[in-house]
C-alpha cells in the first residue's frame, strides 16, 4: 500500500521516489550496454565527415594556390614570350575577350589633282577591285591640252634665243661691224685733211666760224671711229657671260611650266593610288569635278585595300594591364562566327577616355589564304576579339608587312 502511494503522483507531480530512482545509473548503464552494438557507428561516421571536409578545403587552397603561380607566370611572360599564333603543343590561354568593329587601315578619297573638269569617262561602281594603277575615270582635257601646247612654244623660243646668245656673233656680223669701223676712219681722214687745211690757211677768207666747223667735224668723226671700234670689238667677244646666264635661267622656267602642264594633262587621267577596293562613289558622267571650289563634288570615291584591316575596340581601364602590344588575339566576325583570323596588338592609343573609363585599341587582322579582299571582311562589321597569353615574333610581324604591301592578289598571309 505503502509502496503504491509512493507512486502515485501528487498534483501532477512526481513523487519523491520516482525523482530518487532517477538519479540512479545503475539501470541506465546497463541499458546503454544493451543498445551499445546498434550505435557504434556514430563516432566512425562523424569521422569520415569530417576528412572529407577537410580534404576538400585542402584541394580547393591547392588549386587556388596554382592558378595565382600560373597567373603570375603568365603575367610575367605576357611582354617575352614569342611564339607564334597557332604553334604546335602550345595551348593559348584566354587573358580577354572584347566586342570591336573593322574598319579599314587606309582608306583614300579619290579626287582629281590640281585639276578641274567634267567627267568624261567613268569605270567605277561600289565593290569594284582595283590594282595600283588602273585608271578610274577621265576628265575633260581640252583646256590643258592648248595650255601644254602654249607652254612648249614659250619652251621653243627661249630655247632659240639662248642657242644664240651661246653661239655668239657670226662672221658676217663681225665682218659688217668690221667695214663700218673702216669707212668711219675714212670719212675721219676726209675731216682730219679738211681741218688740217684751215689750219695752215689762216687768213682773213676764212672765218673764223668755218674754222670751228671743221674743227669740231674732226672731232666727232674720231669719236664715231671709237664707238665703231667698240662695236667691231664686242661682236668679236660675243654676247656677255650675264645675258646668256639670263637667258638659261628664262629657258629652265619655261621646262619647268612644260612639266607642270605635262603633270596637269596627266592628271586628268584618275588612277587608283594603291589596290583596293571602292566603298562609295561620289559623282557620274557628267559631273563637275572640282576639289578646291565649293558648289561641286570635292571627289569621286572612297577606296580602300581591304586587306589591311583593323579592328577599333576599347578595353575597360579595369582590364587594360592585360593588354600588351604585339599581343596574339583570334578574331572572329560576328557574320561568319565560323571563320576565325589571327592578329595581334598593334596600338594602344596614348590617350583614355574618361566619359567611359577605357582605352582604345588597334589590332591588326592578319588576312587569310583562302579568301580574297573584302569577300567576308568588310568595314564597320563587328567582331570579337579573344586575347591570349603570348605574343608574335618580330619576323612574324616583318612577313605580315611583306605580304600585304604586295599588290598581287595570291598569298597575301604569311605562313605560321
Amino acid at each position: 500500500m505503502n509502496d503504491f502511494n509512493e507512486s502515485v503522483v501528487v498534483n501532477g507531480n512526481a513523487s519523491l521516489s520516482d525523482r530518487v530512482k532517477e538519479l540512479r545509473l545503475t539501470g541506465r548503464m546497463d541499458s546503454g550496454s544493451a543498445n551499445a552494438g546498434s550505435t557504434a557507428w556514430l563516432p566512425w561516421l562523424l569521422c569520415f565527415f569530417l576528412a572529407v571536409g577537410w580534404a576538400g578545403f585542402g584541394i580547393k587552397w591547392l588549386r587556388g594556390t596554382d592558378t595565382k603561380a600560373t597567373d603570375a607566370a603568365t603575367d610575367g611572360s605576357i611582354g617575352t614570350s614569342t611564339a607564334k599564333p597557332g604553334s604546335p603543343g602550345v595551348t593559348d590561354a584566354v587573358m580577354l575577350e572584347v566586342k570591336g568593329y573593322l574598319i579599314p587601315t587606309q582608306q583614300i578619297s579619290i579626287s582629281p589633282i590640281d585639276v578641274a573638269g567634267r567627267v568624261t569617262k567613268l569605270n567605277i561602281e561600289e565593290g569594284m577591285s582595283f590594282k595600283k594603277g588602273d585608271i578610274l575615270a577621265e576628265i575633260d582635257s581640252t583646256p590643258f591640252e592648248a595650255q601644254l601646247a602654249e607652254t612648249r612654244a614659250q619652251v621653243a623660243g627661249a630655247k632659240a634665243k639662248l642657242a644664240e646668245l651661246q653661239a655668239g656673233s657670226r662672221p658676217e656680223e663681225i665682218a659688217q661691224a668690221l667695214a663700218e669701223l673702216d669707212d668711219t676712219k675714212a670719212q675721219l681722214d676726209q675731216l682730219k685733211r679738211e681741218w688740217q687745211r684751215f689750219e695752215s690757211q689762216k687768213t682773213l677768207s676764212i672765218t673764223t666760224r668755218e674754222y670751228e666747223q671743221s674743227q669740231a667735224n674732226y672731232l666727232s668723226g674720231s669719236r664715231r671711229v671709237e664707238a665703231r671700234q667698240k662695236a667691231y670689238d664686242l661682236a668679236k667677244l660675243g654676247p656677255r657671260k650675264e645675258r646668256i646666264e639670263a637667258a638659261e635661267a628664262e629657258h629652265n622656267a619655261t621646262l619647268a611650266r612644260l612639266t607642270q602642264a605635262q603633270w596637269r594633262l596627266a592628271n586628268c587621267t584618275i588612277t587608283s593610288p594603291v589596290t583596293g577596293v571602292i566603298l562609295t562613289k561620289k559623282a557620274e558622267v557628267g559631273s563637275l569635278i572640282n576639289p578646291v571650289v565649293g558648289g561641286v563634288s570635292p571627289n569621286l570615291c572612297d577606296i580602300a585595300d581591304l586587306r589591311k584591316l583593323e579592328v577599333d575596340l576599347e578595353v575597360q581601364e579595369r582590364d587594360i594591364s592585360k593588354v600588351r602590344l604585339d599581343q596574339v588575339c583570334k578574331i572572329k566576325p560576328d557574320a561568319y562566327p565560323d571563320r576565325t583570323y589571327d592578329g595581334y596588338v598593334e596600338r594602344v592609343m596614348p590617350i583614355a577616355n574618361r566619359a567611359k573609363s577605357v582605352v582604345p585599341v588597334r589590332i591588326k587582322v592578319v588576312p587569310r589564304e583562302d579568301e580574297k579582299q573584302g569577300q567576308y571582311l568588310k568595314p564597320e562589321m563587328g567582331v570579337t576579339v579573344t586575347f591570349s597569353n603570348r605574343t608574335v615574333t618580330a619576323e612574324y610581324k616583318a612577313d605580315v608587312k611583306r605580304k600585304l604591301e604586295d599588290d598581287s592578289e595570291s598569298s597575301i598571309a604569311p605562313k605560321k
